[in-house]
């Protein structure tokens, strides 16, 4: 068991044989231990079926089972929802009708406003796409021309 402590406090190396030799080991205990203890029997059991035995749609998860929990906490602060129920009286064939309007506050202090600024500028832009060749050239040929303004007055 000394062998397996660092040789000296500078170096801090182990002596990889030993090493080795004791990781072979465990591992092959371990190997003998399970292969001593299990069955040779083959097991035959129904596959696991995640607590709900009848695969119906009725059954499985769907996004508004998932978002339904964060919609009711959450939804009339953060998302202004609102749920239009239409439920038909009793001897009426019609189907109830749920409808859930939600209304992102997020999306619009963040992001409406940086993708109408950037559809703005792509429809600015657009012009550029339709530019004949002199006029491409011309426009290299200016950019070109203030790059080297700007490079000769940094330096």
């Amino acid at each position: 068991l000394a062998a397996l402590v660092p040789i000296s406090s500078e170096r801090s190396s182990y002596n990889g044989l030993l090493l080795l030799l004791f990781i072979a080991s465990a591992v092959g205990l371990t190997k003998l231990m399970v292969w001593l203890m299990a069955s040779q029997a083959t097991r035959r059991a129904p596959a696991w079926d995640c607590g709900f035995p009848a695969t119906t749609p009725l059954t499985q998860y769907t996004a508004g089972s998932f978002s339904q929990p964060i919609r009711r906490v959450f939804g009339s602060v953060l998302f202004r929802a609102r749920e239009d129920i239409d439920m038909p009286p009793p001897g009426d064939s019609r189907p109830a009708q749920m409808n859930v309007r939600l209304h992102d506050v997020i999306w619009d202090a963040c992001y409406a406003p940086l993708s109408s600024a950037a559809a703005y500028l792509a429809d600015t832009l657009n012009v550029l796409q339709f530019l004949t060749i002199r006029r491409y050239l011309g426009l290299v040929f200016a950019t070109l021309v203030v790059l080297l303004l700007v490079v000769a007055t940094w330096s």
